[in-house]
C-alpha cells in the first residue's frame, strides 16, 4: 500500500535515507514495520487487505524466476520494477490518475539498480514471464490476479488480466522502460 504522507516522507529525505542517516532511516524503517504489522492484525488469514503487501510482486516474482533467481536481479530489484509495472499497467487501465502515476514513478526513478528492465528482459523472456505469472498461486482462474493501484492507500486487490493484455503491456514497458 502506497499512502501519499509516506511516499512525500521518502521522497523529501531519499539521500538521507540511503545513506542510513539515524533519525530518518529509523523513521522509514519503523513506520514501514508498523505498516505492516497493521495491515497484518487486521487480516491474518490474507482475505483481503493483507493482499495490499503483495502490490507489485506477480510481475516481481515472474521476473525472478525467469532470470532463474540469478544475482542478476535481487528481490528488492524485481519489486521496484513490479511496482512499476502495476503503477503503468494501473495508470494505462485509467485506474490510477496520470498525476499520482507520476509522482509514484518519479519517486521510483531515483532508486539505482545494478541491471536495467531492458537489459535483462526482451521480447523473447516475455512468453517466460507471463507463464510464471500464470503459475502463481494466488490465481484462480485462466486469468492472471494483479493487485493494482486507485489512488493512495486505495487498491484493487482482484484485478484479473488477460495474458493476451498483460503480452501487450509487456512489450509497451520493454520499449518505455525508464529503469
Amino acid at each position: 500500500m502506497i499512502a501519499k504522507k509516506i511516499l512525500f516522507f521518502l521522497d523529501k529525505n531519499f539521500n538521507k535515507i540511503l545513506n542510513l542517516k539515524g533519525n530518518f532511516i529509523i523513521n522509514a524503517i519503523l513506520n514501514s514495520c508498523l505498516l505492516k504489522k497493521k495491515i497484518i492484525e487486521k487480516d491474518e488469514k490474507e482475505k483481503n487487505l493483507r493482499k495490499s503487501l503483495n502490490l507489485g510482486h506477480t510481475f516481481a516474482h515472474a521476473y525472478e524466476a525467469t532470470l532463474g533467481y540469478s544475482k542478476k536481479l535481487n528481490h528488492g530489484e524485481a519489486v521496484i520494477f513490479g511496482l512499476m509495472n502495476a503503477v503503468n499497467f494501473s495508470k494505462e487501465r485509467k485506474i490510477i490518475s496520470y498525476s499520482n502515476s507520476e509522482l509514484i514513478n518519479n519517486h521510483i526513478k531515483k532508486i539505482e539498480i545494478k541491471n536495467k528492465y531492458k537489459d535483462l528482459f526482451n521480447k523473447r523472456k516475455i512468453t517466460s514471464i507471463l507463464n510464471f505469472m500464470k503459475s502463481d498461486k494466488k490465481n484462480k482462474s485462466d486469468s492472471i490476479n494483479l493487485i493494482l493501484i486507485r489512488n493512495f492507500g486505495k487498491l484493487n486487490l482482484s484485478y484479473q488480466a488477460k495474458s493476451v493484455e498483460l503480452n501487450k503491456f509487456l512489450l509497451k514497458e520493454l520499449n518505455e522502460a525508464y529503469l
